[in-house]
């Protein structure tokens, strides 16, 4: 009687997890690092994620490691570090750990050695058949994630959902190329400022990734986040296992947008997306010459995105103690805030970003009193920005200084901007 009572309940529960994995928002295909990341991250930012495994185990990699050139920050963060606490006192795996990861991330599901039976578009999104349980059961989602390996096991080329190339390339939203990596600042599309991961690619080059290049440009309800993204990119050029967990976090982060808005990847957000990303302490940008715990890090990889000061992108340098010149932020400043022409035609002979002149070009553009602006710098210089130079209105700003500064007063960051990097009004 009692082992009766035992199979029914465990019966109920099996059933009640088939029903939540049949109305997930987000279905992911493929165990991969990103993923992993990207139903992780997606299941975080609040929306049903189910992830489909094809094989029985997350990966196949047994000679996967961690010690690789990365930023200690976001998911790969988290990740190194339930490594190294399990590796101390158990024989274990990068595998494991991140499958443990996966276990205990809230509405987050998986099924093992699942693979789609077919998949058909619907007018609110997807329905994927699979077997659940040895028998046949229809998954409704409104985003698909597609993160296989290998072009020629994706669910979405086998079910003729997306055109690949004959290199195993799909056509994105964006066409992200060497020139819009190394030199983005000459380009027409200014896809630097929809950055949504960073980090080190081939032989430690620094790599910034736009959030266009996963969507598909005719499927605005898809992602794919593997090599077939980067049409103009070899394979060797991005084999970094942080770079892709960082990217996995982005692409989590963008397709938790649709569902999350009731919207589509391709209508969300970019500055709300970044937010995200910034809120789980991933980065957009790979800044060398500040550290991640310093406290001007964040603000300067917002001043990055908004372009108002410049970042080279091949040596990873922000320059963070050189002086910041007029010149250097009035095109941008004028861009997002056309308030702000009538401040630099009134002071038509000012070179240098004094901090009196960031006080008054500040008020000025918001429209806030000087006085109490400048009183509340004052309080903060040492305070809240822990600055090594003392008050001083004819201090000349570095750009470190002016990143926390603008972040704080200007909120360049709060501009939105389309998939090509334009200001959006």
């Amino acid at each position: 009687m009692m082992i009766k009572r035992y199979f029914w309940i465990i019966l109920w529960i099996t059933s009640i997890q088939v029903k939540a994995q049949t109305k997930p928002d987000v279905i992911v295909f493929g165990g991969s690092v990103a993923g992993a990341s990207a139903a992780i991250q997606a299941a975080r930012s609040g929306v049903k994620t189910l992830l489909l495994l094809p094989d029985s185990s997350l990966m196949s990699n047994p000679t996967l490691s961690l010690k690789v050139p990365a930023f200690n920050l976001g998911f790969w963060k988290e990740w190194n570090e339930a490594y190294q606490k399990a590796a101390d006192s158990t024989q274990t795996t990068p595998e494991k750990v991140l499958e443990d990861l996966v276990k205990k991330t809230k509405n987050l599901s998986f099924l093992r050695a699942t693979v789609p039976l077919s998949i058909e578009e619907k007018k609110n999104g997807w329905e994927v058949k699979v077997i659940i349980n040895n028998k046949k059961a229809d998954l409704k989602c409104k985003v698909l994630l597609d993160a296989s390996s290998d072009y020629k096991n994706s669910p979405l080329f086998q079910n003729g959902i997306i055109d690949f190339d004959n290199e195993g390339h799909f056509q994105s939203l964006v066409n992200y190329n060497l020139a819009q990596k190394t030199t983005p600042y000459a380009q027409t599309q200014l896809l630097y400022r929809t950055s949504g991961a960073a980090g080190f690619g081939k032989d430690s080059t620094l790599e910034y990734i736009p959030l266009g290049v996963f969507i598909p440009r005719d499927k605005p309800n898809v992602l794919i986040i593997s090599d077939a993204a980067f049409k103009f990119f070899k394979k060797a050029d991005l084999q970094n296992v942080a770079l892709w967990t960082n990217m996995g976090q982005a692409v989590g982060a963008l397709a938790a947008f649709g569902p999350f808005f009731d919207t589509t990847p391709a209508k969300a957000n970019i500055r709300m997306t970044q937010g995200e990303v910034f809120t789980y302490k991933s980065f957009l940008y790979p800044v060398l010459d500040l550290a991640v715990t310093d406290s001007a890090f964040y603000p300067t990889q917002k001043i990055i995105a908004s372009g108002l000061l410049k970042f080279d992108f091949k040596t990873g340098e922000f320059h963070p103690d050189e002086k910041v010149k007029i010149e250097d932020i009035k095109s941008i400043l004028m861009e997002l805030y056309p308030r702000s022409k009538i401040w630099f035609l009134e002071h038509k002979q000012e070179t240098d970003v004094k901090l009196a002149n960031f006080i008054s070009l500040a008020s000025f553009t918001t429209a806030k009193d000087p006085y109490y602006t400048q009183k509340e710098i004052t309080t903060d210089w040492k305070s809240r920005y822990h600055f090594d130079t003392d008050f001083d209105e004819q201090h000349i700003l570095s750009k470190k200084e002016f990143a926390i500064l603008a972040d704080r007063y200007l909120s360049p960051f709060n501009v939105n901007v389309d998939f090509n990097g334009y200001f959006l009004r």
